[in-house]
């Protein structure tokens, strides 16, 4: 394996806005044969349960959501500041049968929060638009 042609992935969490800085917590992934690069705890620990599942073939963290496919995405109940605003998802992943997931992980605590719920759902609607087989919310304790 040559270390020097690794590429970074960087993840954000409970869909960030694109960018933010953030602490960085580095792992060699084998599913993706290259170093990861999350910002939280929790990120880390489900990186490493999609490493050792044998339905997940890889994943890519921080998925930005391109500004093309926002025109697409229905705005009802959604902020339009939210569609103004870079962001990327957590997780999305390649099933071995050839299907596309995606994982957004949440405090369970945020979900009575209007502006998490409002981002969650501009991610469901926007992989929805991208033909995606399978969009989760992931929760995860503080």
């Amino acid at each position: 394996m040559n270390h020097q042609n690794l590429k970074i992935i960087l993840l954000g969490a409970a869909m960030d806005k694109a960018g933010m800085k953030t602490r960085d917590i580095r792992f060699f992934s084998n599913k993706n044969d290259q170093i990861i690069c999350i910002h939280s705890k929790w990120a880390r620990d489900y990186a490493k349960y999609l490493e050792q599942q044998p339905w997940v073939q890889s994943y890519q963290a921080v998925v930005s959501l391109e500004p093309d496919y926002m025109q697409h995405v229905s705005p009802v109940d959604i902020r339009s500041l939210y569609f103004k605003s870079e962001w990327a998802t957590d997780f999305l992943i390649r099933f071995v049968d050839g299907r596309k997931g995606v994982r957004e992980l949440v405090h369970k605590e945020d979900l009575t929060k209007r502006a998490i719920v409002e981002r969650l759902e501009l991610s469901r609607r926007y992989w929805a638009v991208r033909d995606i087989d399978e969009w989760k919310v992931v929760l995860v304790d503080v």
